[in-house]
């Protein structure tokens, strides 16, 4: 049942590749280091909106409902204030101007006063793909490195992850420490791995996972229940809890006891008020993102979903301004990554939301690795968030931010994930063979999509042949408007070399039969049985 990187076709490492010349240069004169580690996962957070762009698509769709009605300067004024902490966390300018050419008035952001210099700020991925369409499934790939199965449910939480998951790596660290007493040296210091949401964690198991990943403190719904003075002080935005807002205490004293007790933090939060039905505390304030008046009434959710962001903005504010607070931001590296997207009516008339929803917009998410002395760098790869594990520990290695024991454990372990580090050149193909990458799409057992990092194309697979085949290709049809739907294999290859050509067919036949076997050995790497 144990992965061997050795016997896996599909594996492509750049482990033989050097260090980006920009950041091996800041990585060797010793300004860069890590001592805690944040890992963030934004519910339903769309590429596009991490931050959104004037001139990218998803804008053009908003201001068209405008048209005739608002003016278009006005638009943009207000829509500027949407992802304002996403521009400085990203690097990504929002680009807002007027229609005359002049640059719309600069966005202050009150929850956050990060001094970051120009030309730093970490490693934005741009071209990120989510290995999965529910949370859950989103978690492991990114906590552990690994594919999720293309099963229903959470079947992972039964059974043991394949490779072993960042917290598990840091308490090993721990372990190899024994109990020597608090060192004033961060390299000798342990690890405090702590999981904070402030929704249930009792859905589909997620508990299990998360004790079977060894957190020490998870803080979710029922925790903020329980050290709550009164029930009032909590209020509820939807059917699974409350706003992050709610852990702005439990962060701070988690921070105060990491530094009280001489440790290094590991600090996974989930957000969550970006999921579906996008309710918010009654103080925030409504906006009209989106005309959602009369014949437009049909873009209400889309608006309700936009007021959220910019609510998961600004908490995303509060939440570095802590580690500002504290004096340590700039020894935190905060990796940012979107569980997957969300499709709304905007994006396909058929199908909203993620379930048997094969739509590239439930798959595009932001991926980014943030810290004040990293060098800016907007890295373009077709990528998944299962290069978030390797990446970290080819960053704590190379940023010397590890003992000579963690070190040498590290850069054994680093060899056995699958996923390529996004600080190293991305290899598309290699000897002949694709960079793969794969999205389990929600409920998980009846569709799969697959991409591959050296091709612009996309194939959704019916695993359940209840549902059609479907190829689109994203270099001229990023917003999948016209994809090709067959109810064959055979059908869909012959109509994709007609209209797309041999090369585009040939890569149809290769994805099906990856995918395929692909499929079969998750199940036997996660050692799944099927009931039925």
């Amino acid at each position: 049942m144990f992965y061997n990187p050795v016997n896996d076709p599909l594996r492509i490492t750049n482990q033989d590749e050097s260090i980006l010349d920009i950041l091996s240069d800041a990585f060797r004169n010793g300004t860069v280091k890590i001592k805690h580690v944040a890992l963030i996962m934004l519910e339903s957070t769309r590429e596009e909106l991490f931050p959104l762009q004037q001139g990218s698509d998803i804008h053009n769709i908003i201001l068209d409902t405008h048209k005739g009605r608002k003016d278009g300067d006005d638009v943009n004024a207000f829509l500027s204030q949407l992802t304002p902490v996403a521009e400085k966390i990203t690097g990504k300018s929002g680009c807002w101007k007027r229609t005359n050419g002049s640059d719309l008035a600069k966005v202050p952001i009150p929850e956050w006063n990060g001094t970051t210099q120009d030309g730093y700020g970490g490693i934005n991925i741009i071209g990120g793909f989510a290995a999965a369409s529910l949370s859950l499934k989103s978690l492991v790939a990114t906590h552990c490195g690994v594919w999720p199965m293309p099963v229903d449910g959470f079947q992972e939480s039964e059974a043991q992850s394949y490779q072993p998951c960042i917290s598990q790596i840091l308490h090993l660290f721990n372990q190899m420490k024994g109990s020597k007493s608090a060192s004033n040296d961060f390299l000798e210091q342990k690890w405090l791995t702590a999981s904070f949401q402030s929704i249930t964690d009792k859905y589909d198991r997620q508990d299990t996972f998360n004790n079977e990943m060894g957190f020490e403190e998870i803080v979710a719904k029922g925790v903020l229940e329980q050290r709550a003075k009164t029930r009032s002080d909590l209020e509820e935005i939807n059917y699974f809890g409350y706003p992050e807002t709610t852990l702005k205490t439990h962060v701070r004293e988690l921070i105060e006891k990491v530094q009280r007790e001489k440790k290094r933090m590991f600090f996974s939060h989930f957000t969550s008020t970006t999921h579906h039905p996008w309710g918010l505390p009654v103080d925030s304030k409504k906006i009209e993102y989106v005309n959602t008046q009369g014949k437009m009434g049909w873009h209400r959710d889309f608006n309700n979903y936009l007021n959220t962001v910019r609510f998961q903005d600004a908490w995303l504010g509060e939440l570095l301004q802590l580690f500002e607070q504290h004096g340590i931001a700039n020894e935190t590296l905060v990796v940012l990554v979107g569980d997957h997207g969300q499709a709304f009516k905007e994006d396909i008339t058929t199908r909203t939301g993620t379930y048997k929803n094969g739509h590239v917009s439930n798959f595009r998410v932001p991926i980014t690795f943030r810290h004040p002395h990293i060098p800016r760098v907007q890295y373009e790869a077709n990528a998944t968030s299962i290069s978030i594990l390797p990446t970290i520990l080819d960053l704590l290695i190379n940023t010397g931010s590890l003992n000579r024991k963690d070190m040498a454990v590290a850069s054994d372990l680093l060899h056995d994930y699958e996923g390529q580090s996004l600080i190293r050149p991305y290899k598309s193909a290699r000897n002949g063979r694709r960079a793969w990458n794969f999205g389990v799409i929600n409920s998980g057992a009846s569709m799969l999509s697959v991409t591959s990092a050296d091709a612009p194309w996309r194939l959704v697979i019916p695993l359940d042949g209840a549902s059609q085949w479907r190829f689109s290709d994203l270099k001229n049809d990023p917003l999948e408007l016209e994809p090709l739907e067959k109810w064959s294999m055979e059908q869909l290859v012959g109509d994709v070399r007609n209209l797309y050509g041999e090369e585009a067919s040939q890569w149809v036949v290769q994805a099906d039969a990856v995918a395929q076997w692909w499929a079969w050995e998750r199940k036997r790497l996660w050692g799944y049985k099927s009931t039925k």
